[in-house]
């Protein structure tokens, strides 16, 4: 009886040993894993697909959406200038900037000087780059803004035109004169404002503005580019292009007279012998 209990003790034993040291299956690389059970993360793994999805994975650039009220200037022969509102919608908190930048080209600028009763052309300068137009406007003073030089790509009047290279080379003192007659120029042709337009916030997180044109403005596509900044950073940027063209009648005689200059100046002869014979007939009847 005894022997046949060591017997039964001495198989158990064994049979549990070898329970204990038996292999691991593990799956072949490539395969699935079964039906229903779940991948322990490994370190350097890719993290586990059931997460929260409320917790981003990276940091999302701040909203700002941007519209203005007309697409497109047109200028007809009446044109008298344009005003056109500019509003929109930012991720608060944050300060809006708006540039409005007209096409670059070359620019030249004539020096007069009185000689002999006679006012007569001294000199000239041509500077590249040049926009047409340039103005500015700021939910908040734009040097506060821009005090801790982060502003980066928003440059004032004077730095963009500092940029502008001179198409001949000149002493440094007569180009800082003809650049400031470049800005006179424009100033009283009311192409570069000398005030900053005022962004005005509404509700924390609502803006617009609104963007003057003069009548004496040149075509081309303008660029209205709206920052957003936090503690003098940019953080956000829009860009919009606004066609500037003429339209109608004024359109037809701009082509011609680029495109058929020696016809238009025919009609513009006979037209003017036409108006003077006209006048001619009604002065002599009255």
């Amino acid at each position: 009886m005894l022997a046949a209990l060591g017997a039964a003790l001495v198989l158990f034993v064994g049979a549990a040993g070898a329970s204990a040291q038996s292999p691991r299956v593990e799956p072949a690389p490539g395969s699935l894993p079964a039906p229903g059970s779940r991948p322990a993360p490994g370190i350097g793994g890719p993290p586990d697909a059931i997460g929260p999805p409320s917790v981003p994975s990276e940091p999302t650039t701040p909203d700002l959406i941007v519209d203005l009220s007309l697409a497109r200037v047109s200028i007809t022969s009446a044109f008298q200038g344009e005003s056109i509102l500019m509003f929109g919608m930012f991720d608060p908190p944050g300060e809006i900037v708006v540039v409005v930048a007209g096409p670059a080209a070359r620019e030249t600028v004539m020096r007069k000087q009185r000689f002999l009763g006679i006012w007569l052309n001294t000199g000239r300068q041509s500077f590249d780059d040049v926009p047409a137009y340039y103005a500015i406007a700021a939910s908040q003073p734009l040097q506060r803004l821009l005090a801790r030089g982060a502003g980066g790509e928003i440059l004032s009047l004077e730095d963009r035109l500092a940029s502008v290279k001179p198409a001949t080379p000149r002493d440094t003192a007569d180009l800082a004169r003809f650049r400031a007659g470049l800005v006179e120029v424009k100033r009283r042709e009311g192409l570069y404002p000398a005030a900053i337009g005022q962004v005005t916030v509404q509700a924390g997180r609502l803006f617009r503005v609104d963007l003057p044109f003069p009548s004496r403005l040149p075509e081309g596509v303008y660029e209205v580019r709206v920052y957003l900044l936090r503690e003098g950073k940019i953080v956000a940027a829009v860009s919009r292009p606004l066609p500037v063209g003429k339209v109608g009648f004024s359109a037809q005689l701009a082509g011609w007279a680029s495109h058929d200059g020696a016809l238009y100046g025919l009609g513009a002869v006979l037209m003017a012998l036409l108006v003077g014979w006209i006048g001619g007939s009604v002065m002599r009847r009255l």
